[in-house]
């Protein structure tokens, strides 16, 4: 049997109303809090005030750096620093969604350190254990909660990537449902079919395995039962149980067995014509489907069956593609500006992604190639 890595935070806490156990966790890990979060969503649902009140109801001083873009750069990284520097932090709490939690970890894991993020953005592992970090995610999508990952964009050059390492991982992932009660529909789609992507990609990646696939299949299940109910109704509080349960299962499942095709292609089309990461994700999974069936068809009926929605393969690829086109996903990349002189700078980085190296069937430039020429047809 081949090596089995599981990442996840030190510890994961999951249910409605856990929110009020964020000041009591976070007084066992340090004195001040700086709080990362959005540029408005937190403040207008109240959740930012009712957050700082369980930590200074704790005896925990909280700053406030609220600066997060919806595809954050390193520069907002390097202000955070500096803000936890300045505010005498010794810990963060990052609330919101994926790209809040992205900066938040990225703070924590480099506030010891003296290199600047650049350093890391090549590919280099961020060393050391970082700074305590509290995940709150306020969206069932990108299960960042539990990654040694965060995923940020270089405005200088355009180049959205992942950095990487242990120091990124939170010490504690505190998962309240209700958190995601107030978000609107089109976030709550995007968000989860970011969620759907990872639990599929992980379950047919090349590092898939008897820890991960379990984990993958609930997700699906999960996520297949109760995306639609929480579009249309986001008060469904049971929906929005099972779409949180399910982000962070395919959020365990990924950092285990990692991602594919979908990942890869998703950072660059997203980075180039500024489009929703769960949005590009749901519009290129049945393509990718459709592209991997000669390595995984097997592996896509079991999924099928998981989710309800068939025996096949096939089946499968029907339902995603039925599945996006009704949560309003679909992407007409044409239009969005997507033309065969942008393919040189899309393939290489696609074959060279490390999402890309798990793909179930490999990733090379002819296919790639062929790939986006079918988006545009």
């Amino acid at each position: 049997m081949a090596e089995i890595t599981l990442r996840s935070a030190k510890e994961i806490i999951f249910g409605s109303g856990s929110r009020v156990e964020v000041g009591a966790q976070a007084a066992l890990l340090g004195n001040h809090a700086l709080i990362v979060c959005g540029q408005g969503s937190l403040q207008a649902s109240g959740a930012l005030d009712e957050l700082r009140a369980h930590l200074e109801e704790a005896g925990v001083t909280v700053t406030v750096f609220a600066e997060v873009e919806a595809e954050p750069s390193l520069d907002t990284v390097e202000r955070g620093r500096e803000a936890f520097s300045a505010g005498g932090c010794d810990m963060v709490v990052a609330a919101g969604g994926g790209s809040a939690l992205d900066v938040g970890k990225a703070i924590a894991a480099l506030a010891p350190l003296p290199e600047p993020l650049s350093d890391f953005f090549a590919g280099a592992m961020i060393p050391g254990q970082g700074r305590p970090c509290i995940a709150l995610p306020t969206t069932s999508g990108t299960g960042a909660e539990v990654t040694p990952n965060s995923v940020l964009t270089d405005t200088a050059t355009g180049t959205k990537a992942s950095i990487r390492g242990h120091a990124l991982l939170p010490e504690i992932a505190l998962v309240d449902p209700e958190l995601t009660l107030s978000l609107p529909p089109d976030q709550t789609a995007f968000s989860g079919l970011d969620a759907l992507t990872q639990a599929i990609e992980a379950y047919v990646s090349t590092g898939a395995n008897p820890v991960s696939a379990p984990m993958s299949e609930e997700a699906v299940r999960r996520i297949a039962g109760s995306l639609r109910q929480a579009v249309q109704d986001g008060r469904n509080l049971q929906a929005r149980e099972d779409m949180a349960l399910g982000s962070l299962l395919a959020g365990l499942a990924l950092a285990s067995a990692r991602l594919g095709l979908v990942h890869g292609l998703a950072h660059p089309l997203g980075s180039l014509y500024h489009l929703p990461h769960g949005m590009v994700c749901g519009a290129l999974l049945p393509w990718v489907i459709e592209f991997n069936l000669p390595a995984a068809e097997g592996k896509y009926a079991r999924l099928a069956q998981m989710a309800g929605v068939g025996e096949s393969a096939e089946d499968l690829l029907e339902w995603v593609d039925g599945l996006v086109e009704d949560l309003g996903a679909g992407v007409d990349f044409t239009a969005r500006g997507l033309k065969r002189d942008d393919f040189d700078r899309i393939v290489p980085y696609t074959v060279a992604s490390g999402s890309s190296k798990h793909n179930p069937r490999p990733v090379d430039e002819q296919g790639v190639t062929e790939l986006l020429g079918r988006l545009i047809e």
